[in-house]
């Protein structure tokens, strides 16, 4: 297999990156490409502002600027051998790439870039400048999913092709901590940037109890190996990426990783990435399979992705047992009030909304104009597990329905349609479901009857007031009696 030999070199203090970029020889010439966007978030990402220029170097060391043949792409004429570009890397949250003092942390589809034709092709990537500890606690350590070596002390990293290379970030410091843990046969690593929570131990535990419990429901982990990437330094930050084999959580500033709440913060979003193991990196839409980094490709299924998720990430937090029935009715009253409170729900639907995540981001955008594929989706999930199960008097699941989803679709990386999810909620539920469909998913009507019916079915009562600025807000509780 042809490989694009990488040497990438840190100007910490401009915070760049610089990029020499070997690609196998090829006749003519050809598209250089950076993505548009990148996994995890969807919407367009527009990382060719970050990058400050692209040169090529002949066989005779002749540099030449490389012009663009579109916002993200460059042409690179025949006899270039070597391709250079220098990026800038300011931006510190799970799903960017950022270069300082202390850190050297890269998403590689914010920088890298690839031969649009030959996306088969590996890359061996070696940090030219970094040192990274083997033995010692003292001196950088490095965290990745990705394979790698050290060669003469430093590292090099192995991505197998373009959809690998892209989905794999790392982080390399000198304040890294590291414990690990085996779960049904996986390997979980657990690696900390910065910051510790101020109970290890527990930190350790509650990871242990939310991935035994998902994985006690689908059976089987997509892969022998799974890493934590937490970023928590002193600034405020809020963030998690997921990734085919590792996730990204960012976290500050300190005091608030130390706290009580903010510790719950980070079991929460540890517990909705690792859910996305299964679900969007291998239950994935199909508009999205592969990922096509050059183009946006909106899909209406941001609701199974991110709210599905959403909504079973805190739900398994109480499968766990690291928070009770109040805890559980506490993180469903936030996501409520957050629904009832958005009048966008109601003019587009939860499916149109999650297309339009490309137009304007993950922002709410103009007022009253769409959804929330992370609030809308979960709380359609919570209404369909509750049918599900009342359907079936608690012998199916939304639970039961993912696992044949992963089955039969995650597995042998099908790409998933609306219908495809909709009939396995139908199989196990042995109903139709075409109502929820209708008024929820691709419809726009109120939620709030059936949300108290769904809640009567599992023994809650839910109401709701109004405070005296106007806003909505939600009492649940299980009921008397």
């Amino acid at each position: 297999m042809s490989q694009v030999h990488v040497e990438l070199t840190r100007r910490q203090k401009e915070q760049r990156l610089h990029f020499r970029a070997t690609f196998p020889p090829r006749k003519g010439s050809w598209t250089l490409q950076l993505p548009t966007w990148r996994p995890g978030r969807y919407e367009l990402g527009n990382f060719a502002q970050y990058v400050m220029w692209v040169e090529g170097v002949d066989a005779e060391g002749e540099r030449v600027r490389l012009s663009k043949s579109s916002l993200h792409s460059w042409t690179v004429p025949e006899g270039i051998l070597v391709v250079e570009w220098l990026f800038h890397a300011d931006i510190l949250n799970a799903g960017s790439t950022c270069v300082e003092d202390g850190l050297f942390y890269v998403n590689p589809v914010n920088c890298f870039m690839y031969d649009l034709e030959r996306q088969d092709e590996g890359f061996l990537i070696h940090l030219k400048d970094l040192e990274v500890r083997e033995t010692s606690d003292e001196g950088w350590a490095l965290a990745t999913a990705m394979p790698w070596h050290a060669e003469g002390g430093h590292p090099v990293l192995e991505a197998k092709n373009v959809q690998h290379l892209m989905d794999s970030p790392w982080m390399a410091s000198p304040k890294m901590w590291h414990d690990s843990y085996l779960e049904q046969g996986v390997e979980f690593h657990v690696w900390v940037h910065d910051t510790l929570p101020s109970d290890p131990e527990k930190f350790m535990a509650d990871h242990v109890a939310f991935t035994r419990a998902q994985l006690s429901y689908f059976g089987s982990f997509p892969v022998p190996s799974y890493h934590f990437l937490y970023l928590f330094p002193d600034r405020d930050v809020r963030h998690g990426v997921e990734h085919e084999d590792s996730t990204v959580i960012a976290l500050g500033p300190a005091e608030r990783v130390k706290s009580e709440e903010g510790y719950m913060e980070i079991i929460g979003i540890a517990s909705h990435e690792l859910y996305h193991a299964w679900n969007v990196k291998r239950i994935r839409p199909a508009e999205w399979m592969p990922y096509d980094f050059a183009n946006a490709r909106p899909s209406e299924l941001g609701y199974i992705a991110e709210g599905v998720t959403t909504y079973m990430g805190d739900l398994f937090l109480f499968e766990a047992g690291i928070v009770n029935l109040e805890g559980w009715c506490q993180l469903m009253t936030r996501l409520l009030e957050r629904h009832l409170n958005n009048p966008g729900r109601k003019n587009l639907s939860v499916a149109a909304s999650s297309y339009d995540t490309w137009l304007d981001g993950y922002k709410m955008g103009v007022q009253g104009r769409k959804g929330s594929i992370y609030v809308e989706g979960a709380v359609l999930a919570f209404l369909c597990d509750t049918r599900i199960m009342s359907l079936t008097q608690g012998q199916s699941s939304l639970s039961t329905a993912m696992k044949l989803l992963w089955e039969r679709h995650g597995k042998p990386r099908e790409g998933l349609t609306a219908d495809m999810y909709w009939n396995a909620l139908e199989e196990v539920a042995e109903a139709p479901l075409q109502d929820l469909r209708e008024r929820h998913a691709e419809g726009t009507e109120d939620t709030w009857k059936a949300l108290v019916e769904a809640m009567g079915t599992q023994g809650l009562t839910l109401s709701q007031s109004r405070d005296d600025k106007g806003i909505t807000r939600v009492h649940l509780s299980p009921s008397k009696g």
